[in-house]
């Protein structure tokens, strides 16, 4: 059972067998003779393959979305708080009401914050207002404070990132990115751990560790995969000691990178660099620092008004045609065997594994981990 938070804490930051027939005696084979047939013709079972995780998810999809469409239609509307871009949502969700005609969606775009203050005050409020929150920080600490049933995806087997009870239509990808203009290949940093290298002091754009942003999610990531405190705790001295200001924007950050008042962005969003280099700007990311990823998830509303059509919208974003409009923004996508360009596959070398971020308590309360973890060493 998810953890209840307060809507206070929440909002100051917003966590094998075959079975064989009888043989009559007089007939029954030797063990040798069984075995030499049982190599030549294999059980009939074992002849016919298994359908591949993609197969299965398309069929499951296909299924649930003859169930659910004629109840969406009914309804008629879909109702989206996201912190995605207004043009972002405008295309992917012109692509759903193709799919689904009689279903209209409409959205209302705002930082994780003012998000997670808007749905549990009207969750207080007893209000029917939204069907759909699609963001990153802002679905698990909605959930953890009750205002989310939960719904597992009937796709689940091809995330990435499976979560039980929300789908995963996203990822958010950190890159080590740096500037190609202020650093030489020699001299960029090794790892995540090494921008905290004091050779690095004044050059590094730092995102605000205490603001629940990419940096404070990347530090719950390696902090899992470290499972070491002394390591933990002497790399976030290390970034506090490069004396650099932080940000609270991770797009202005990478954009006073860019134009090179620092030479490393700690960190950066893969789909950001892509399309940057993709225009010519001197902006790299370093492939052999593994990205940490972190889920973006579209968590349904306990008091949806438009339920159906909520959890119609989340499989369709899981499905390929989904798939497809999110990667035709520019965004990442969440399937194991979606490849894209901003796909781990596709970005980085063959056999790269991605820092995931699955403390449960840094999903559900950022808050209260960043105080016990993160504050007293960058505060105190």
């Amino acid at each position: 059972m998810a953890m209840k938070i307060s809507t206070a804490a929440a909002v100051a930051l917003f966590a094998g067998f075959f079975a064989w027939g009888s043989i009559p005696a007089a007939e029954a084979p030797s063990k040798d003779s069984i075995k030499k047939g049982a190599e030549k013709t294999p059980p009939k079972a074992a002849q016919t393959a298994a359908p591949s995780p993609t197969t299965k998810a398309a069929q499951a999809f296909e299924k649930v979305s003859k169930e659910l469409y004629p109840k969406a239609m009914q309804e008629g509307n879909l109702i989206i708080y996201s912190v995605w871009d207004v043009e972002h949502l405008r295309a992917i969700t012109d692509v759903f009401m193709k799919r689904y005609p009689g279903i209209k969606v409409t959205y209302w775009q705002g930082r994780n914050p003012e998000i997670v203050t808007r749905v549990l005050t009207e969750f207080q409020g007893g209000q029917a207002s939204v069907d759909i929150i699609l963001s990153d920080n802002a679905p698990p600490v909605i959930r953890a404070a009750g205002a989310s049933p939960g719904y597992d995806t009937v796709q689940r087997d091809v995330l990435l990132l499976h979560d039980p009870t929300m789908a995963t239509v996203s990822l958010q990808i950190q890159a080590l990115t740096y500037n190609t203009k202020k650093l030489k290949p020699a001299d960029l940093p090794k790892s995540w751990e090494d921008v905290a290298n004091p050779k690095f002091k004044g050059m590094v754009a730092l995102d605000d560790p205490m603001r629940a942003g990419p940096l404070s999610s990347m530090l719950a990531g390696l902090k899992e995969q470290w499972k070491d405190d002394n390591r933990f705790n002497n790399f976030v001295k290390g970034l506090k000691a490069l004396g650099v200001p932080v940000h609270k924007s991770t797009s202005a950050m990478f954009r006073l990178m860019i134009a090179g008042e620092y030479a490393i962005c700690m960190p950066a969003l893969l789909h950001d660099v892509m399309e940057e280099k993709a225009k010519g700007t001197p902006v790299d990311y370093i492939k052999t620092v593994p990205p940490v990823v972190f889920p973006r998830q579209a968590g349904i509303y306990i008091k949806a008004p438009n339920p159906n059509a909520a959890r119609l919208f989340a499989e369709w974003a899981i499905s390929t045609q989904g798939q497809q409009a999110i990667d035709s923004v520019g965004r990442e996508t969440s399937r194991k065997d979606f490849k894209s360009k901003t796909s781990i596959e596709s970005a980085y070398p063959k056999g790269t594994k991605a820092i995931p971020v699955t403390d449960k308590l840094f999903l559900e309360d950022p808050k209260k981990w960043l105080d016990t973890n993160v504050k007293p060493i960058w505060e105190g």
